[in-house]
């Protein structure tokens, strides 16, 4: 606001004249009563600042005595005269009205900025790298899907940038506006500027909820920045606008916990738990997460994959439902959190209603691939997009443009971490797509593409499905779900399980795979070509080994493979049945029969010139003499195996079950111990645990423990390091379905137990039964 020296004012769109006793709204007449005029007056006089009721009431009328409201009645006058500017007298409870125009020196006054009643919870790194983006580049988008909070970190990020715009921060509500026409006058509505005015304005424009309208709001964006030098604008979309000069901010999800989470503070280390925590409290004061909860809320956050606005009404149900009623009504989550508040928009006071506007944004081509894109259990390739997904494109660029139109839309995460840029769908928005699957006609043809695509991805898999394969563990699952359900192909469930033994040896996963290939083998399904089945049962043979033992499956499981491999000359089977018939042995305390099979796996490996194989042998015979007594020939035989694996490297880490490196320095902590070595002993279990945890390989790290360092610890008579690695022993294989190595586990914690308890005669014969037995207690009972 600027005084003249010829007594007359200009506020924004006004200019005030009082000898004349006239108000000019852009040059035109403005009828206003005569002692609403002297208020106004004196208003502008006070440039900004307080003007007290009873101040206004003694100059204006004089010094009569009058009742408040009268200044009441003369303040409403001014304000319907102002019309859609009434705004800018604002009331100071308790002392009086002042024109904001004045007291923040502009030339038009700013409308009232959005002041959220909740806070801000766990956003604190983006709300930083928000406020330089928007301090450092003009025009900032600020993007992700619908419902992750993208207005309230923008309204957050308004008002800890006031200071840094001395002309204000204006903020364009864009959800409620449906036409393209009505763009430019809802963004002027909000700035109450004119074009001449903004030049030369520092100031910042929020434009919020931008996604239904970006072509129009580019175009206005683009003319604002290019007439207003010293304008910022941020906005909030699902999608950037594409505009020139744009610089895109992603927001992700709040942070989620782990699924072994075990302790409320562990839990409240993760932004998501917070949030629920705090919105859950306010709708019930007395509610505290603890320990006993820290599991359920950690799932539910999981679940609802860190949206805040799904967390919100998941909070919301709380009171009545309790957190594990919410836990378990997530099932049908789109019933569920429906909780919404009165004062939100239609679109955000159900979780459905949220996704729904979303989708109705998309194209028909778009809708289609989303649809599909919900058989994937985890995330996928462009390729396994296209096989799955797209089979009617005909170049995979069509199907790389449909899917960032879906990144760009906020509808599929990209995860560019790896060698190969993969995509998944948020928990919440595949459940949805799950949804619209159903609705087509295309639930069996894209279930059929998905399992032949992973099969295809079976077949041709590299030696090591750790690195290549692993994050597919989720989708090679679904597939077998769906081709040995009802409505699957079983011989196609059959393919995938052949040729992808290494996948679950690899990743110790030898329970489940026990259970598929329970269900194959000793099934009334379709006939196993030889060489399938001969797959299958060395696949078979492994997984019984370490889930369940030397049962009489396990024999009968290797001794098939050995049968079809000589049938089939298969040289590599023949070796992987010698190990598992190796191992049977010795679980089984055969330990002349379990040295037979390591010469021969050795003795074929020599005759074939595979060098790896055939110190694999060694190592199985020193084993095997280990327990024969044989001592001075068991160290001989596992040294010699050790020095080529410290100066070669194995074609696969886990070629015959595991790491036979760390299981060779394993079983070498053993023979020194009982060779008087015991310094030795202990280093060499260390290296053992040391170089199964590189490698994370879970049946080694079992391995390590149970036959190195738990043993030569307890001979040590150290009973906190027994109890430590027997703990992290049981969990590890009860994670993997390790059956052998968890009864490990619990023998060494009845030693511990039978220590404490001072009966030295029961803790003895554990460790007796341990030295001189190639298998715990209990073991395939």
């Amino acid at each position: 606001m600027s005084l003249r020296d010829d007594r007359s004012a200009a506020f924004g769109r006004y200019q005030i004249f009082p000898e004349l006793r006239v108000l000019l709204r852009d040059g035109e007449k403005i009828d206003l009563g005569p002692r609403a005029f002297d208020v106004l007056w004196m208003l502008v006089e006070a440039n900004g600042a307080v003007v007290g009721k009873d101040e206004l009431i003694a100059r204006v009328w004089g010094g009569a005595i009058v009742e408040e409201n009268n200044l009441q009645a003369q303040m409403s006058a001014i304000r319907k005269a102002l019309g859609t500017d009434r705004d800018m007298i604002s009331t100071e409870f308790g002392k009086g009205y002042a024109l904001s125009a004045g007291r923040q020196e502009r030339s038009a006054p700013q409308p009232d900025f959005p002041h959220p009643v909740t806070s801000l919870v766990g956003r604190a790194g983006e709300l930083d790298e928000i406020q330089r983006l928007v301090t450092e580049r003009r025009f900032v988008t600020l993007t992700g899907p619908g419902g992750i909070g993208k207005t309230r970190l923008a309204i957050e990020t308004g008002h800890q940038l006031r200071a840094a715009f001395a002309d204000g921060v204006y903020m364009a509500e864009m959800a409620k506006i449906a036409e393209s026409e009505q763009v430019p006058a809802a963004i002027e509505a909000c700035l109450l500027l004119t074009q001449a005015q903004l030049r030369t304005k520092r100031l910042l424009l929020i434009v919020d909820n931008c996604e239904h309208l970006a072509e129009p709001i580019a175009a206005q964006v683009e003319a604002l920045l290019n007439n207003a030098p010293r304008l910022h604008i941020l906005v909030t979309a699902q999608e950037p606008l594409d505009a020139a000069g744009e610089h895109v901010y992603r927001l992700a999800p709040l942070s989620v916990p782990p699924a072994d989470i075990q302790s409320a503070d562990a839990a409240l280390a993760h932004a998501a738990v917070r949030l629920f925590v705090e919105r859950v409290a306010a709708g019930m004061h007395q509610f505290a997460l603890d320990d006993a909860l820290a599991r359920d809320v950690g799932a539910i956050c999981r679940q609802l994959d860190g949206m805040p606005l799904a967390l919100e009404l998941a909070a919301a149900r709380v009171p009545v439902l309790g957190i594990a009623g919410v836990l378990a009504g997530l099932n049908d989550r789109f019933k569920l959190l429906t909780a919404g508040r009165r004062t939100a928009l239609p679109r955000q006071r159900t979780l459905r209603a949220t996704v729904d506007w979303s989708h109705n944004l998309l194209d028909e081509e778009e809708r289609r691939l989303f649809r599909r894109l919900a058989v994937f259990a985890a995330g996928f390739t462009a390729d396994a997009a296209r096989h799955v997904g797209a089979p009617e494109h005909a170049e995979s660029w069509d199907t790389i443009d449909v899917l960032s139109s879906l990144v760009a839309k906020s509808l599929l995460q990209p995860e560019l971490s790896g060698p190969v840029p993969r995509y998944r769908l948020l928990e919440t928005i595949r459940v949805y797509a799950l949804e619209k699957l159903a609705d087509s006609d295309e639930v069996a043809a894209t279930a059929q593409r998905h399992a032949a695509f992973f099969a295809q991805l079976a077949r041709q898999a590299s030696d090591d499905w750790r690195l290549s394969y692993q994050a597919d563990i989720d989708d090679i699952r679904a597939a077998l779900d769906w081709a040995f359900s009802s409505d699957g192909d079983e011989q196609t469930g059959i393919d995938i399980l052949t040729h992808s033994a290494p996948f679950w040896n690899q990743l110790s996963l030898h329970g489940e795979c026990q259970r598929w290939l329970t269900l194959v083998l000793n099934g009334e399904g379709p006939a196993i070509a030889p060489r399938q089945e001969m797959a299958l049962q060395v696949c078979y043979g492994t997984s019984l080994a370490w889930a369940r033992g030397p049962v009489d499956e396990t024999l009968k499981a290797w001794t098939r493979a050995l049968d079809l491999a000589h049938q089939l000359s298969d040289l590599e089977t023949q070796l992987q049945a010698h190990y598992g018939l190796w191992l049977y042995n010795l679980r089984c305390e055969r330990y002349a029969e379990s040295l037979a099979h390591a010469n021969q796996l050795a003795d074929l490996a020599g005759g074939a010139g595979d060098q790896e194989a055939f110190v694999v042998g060694q190592r199985l015979a020193g084993v095997a003499q280990l327990f024969m007594g044989q001592q001075d020939e068991s160290r001989q035989q596992i040294e010699a195996s050790l020095r080529w694996y410290e100066q070669g490297r194995p074609t696969q880490l886990s070629r015959f079950g595991m790491d036979q490196h760390a299981a060779a320095l394993a079983y070498l902590a053993r023979v020194l111990w009982f060779q008087g070595h015991a310094g030795e002993a202990l280093e060499a279990a260390a290296a053992a645990v040391e170089r199964a945890r590189d490698i994370d390989h879970a049946c080694s790290l079992c391995c390590a423990l149970a036959e190195g360092w738990c043993l030569v610890h307890a001979l040590h008579g150290d009973e906190v390091a027994v109890e430590q690695a027997a703990a992290t022993l049981i969990r590890t294989a009860a994670k993997h379905g390790l059956g052998l190595w968890e009864s490990y586990g619990d023998t060494f914690e009845r030693w511990v137990e039978a220590r404490r308890a001072g009966d030295a005669d029961a803790a003895a014969a554990i460790l007796e039964r341990l030295i001189h037995s190639g298998a715990p207690p209990g073991l395939g009972d």
